[in-house]
């Protein structure tokens, strides 16, 4: 960012040097364009400082007071920017409105062109330099001084069209012009503040929208995408993302989290800082083992698991095939149900590992002292008021 505050240094000097020459050939001839395009200068003075003073915030860290960091320095610094230009239009048509009522024409001399044309020639170099740096270090407040310096050139260029048409008996054309410059003037500063004006009031930025979520909904274990809002300047983007996972283990829960925020930092340069925000859904679906009279066992070992979903109270038998296995029979056991989105298993007793194996599942393993299903179902069913 060095680059943009020396940026910022070379532009003030630059429109202090043609404030002093556009405003001594102004006055000299007469000019009310030329005049207020060296008042147009001296403000654009102003704002470069604004801009210098802005970036230079906006690269401090977060702190205790300023958490989410500085980066709105430079936004403030480009509604002052947008602030200045919109006042120099209303200071143009002022001077313009009076040239005409006094009926006031300017002398035409060389030394006044040629101002004028100086003015254009160095504001163009300003704004491309500006730009071009504003675009590499991602300021937002550099970039709309470039295009200050490029409503400059417009307006310097007019003036000397102005003063043309003056010498060959228009003497109303250098204030119509100052007049067509300042309407011009006035839509670049709209569009300036309201690019800063969508920072401050944190607007989400739709296209980064859709990327995170591109990002997001590819890995494994969200289930979906709740809410995607955004801050920050161009530079500096904060991201908040709600999403939901299904019931998991702390471990588990921690990775998915983890991949969330590091898949949008590492593809998304611009991205400072992630919250994110889970929320977990508990399936209401319940396994309960039983045998081939559908009498509740409570044992892993049972032949066939009846899903019962608490909420509509539906029941789907499902066959345990992994029932007499010899080797991973809780691991397996769990990936079946898994399948099945069961949310909670039923049983009498269960050993470590086969819990461990249904956690890790984001299945809850509930141990229930019940003669028959009818009773399961009700115990859990009363759990859930």
């Amino acid at each position: 960012m060095d680059e943009a505050i020396r940026a910022g240094k070379i532009s003030a000097l630059s429109n202090l040097m043609l404030t002093v020459v556009k405003g001594i050939a102004g006055l000299a001839v007469g000019s009310t364009a030329l005049v207020a395009d060296a008042i147009h200068s001296l403000i654009d003075v102003l704002s470069s400082l604004f801009v210098w003073i802005g970036i230079k915030i906006s690269t401090k860290p977060p702190d205790k007071e300023h958490p989410y960091g500085h980066f709105k320095a430079e936004s403030l610094a480009e509604l002052s920017v947008g602030i200045a230009i919109l006042f120099t239009a209303f200071i143009i048509i002022h001077e313009a409105v009076l040239s005409l009522i006094n009926k006031h024409s300017p002398e035409f001399e060389f030394y006044a062109v040629l101002a004028a044309v100086f003015s254009a020639v160095v504001n163009e170099i300003l704004a491309r330099y500006k730009i071009r740096v504003g675009l590499k270090t991602r300021s937002t407040s550099l970039i709309a001084e470039g295009k200050h310096s490029r409503v400059d050139v417009i307006t310097s260029i007019s003036v000397v069209f102005g003063l043309a048409f003056s010498a060959i008996g228009y003497w109303w054309a250098d204030a119509v012009v100052a007049i067509a410059i300042s309407v011009l003037i006035m839509q670049i500063a709209g569009q300036i503040m309201k690019n800063s004006i969508d920072v401050l009031m944190d607007k989400t930025d739709e296209e980064l929208a859709l990327r995170v979520l591109a990002i997001v909904e590819k890995i494994k274990g969200v289930k979906s995408i709740d809410l995607i809002a955004t801050r920050g300047s161009w530079r500096s983007k904060i991201v908040e993302i709600h999403f939901t996972v299904p019931e998991v283990n702390a471990e588990t829960l921690t990775a998915i989290e983890n991949e969330v925020v590091e898949e949008i930092r590492s593809k998304i340069p611009e991205v400072v800082n992630v919250i994110p925000v889970v929320r977990i859904e508990r399936s209401l679906i319940v396994a309960i083992p039983v045998n081939d009279k559908l009498e509740f066992t409570g044992e892993i070992t049972s032949p066939y698991f009846l899903l019962v979903d608490l909420k509509t109270l539906e029941r789907k038998l499902v066959k345990n095939p992994h029932s007499k296995a010899d080797r991973m029979r809780g691991y397996l056991i769990s990936e079946l149900l898994s399948e099945y989105n069961v949310g909670t298993v039923v049983l009498k007793k269960v050993g470590e590992g086969a819990k461990s194996h249904f956690r890790s599942r984001g299945i809850n393993v509930r141990v229930v002292n019940a003669d028959n299903v009818d009773e399961v179902v009700k115990i859990l069913k009363d759990s859930l008021t």
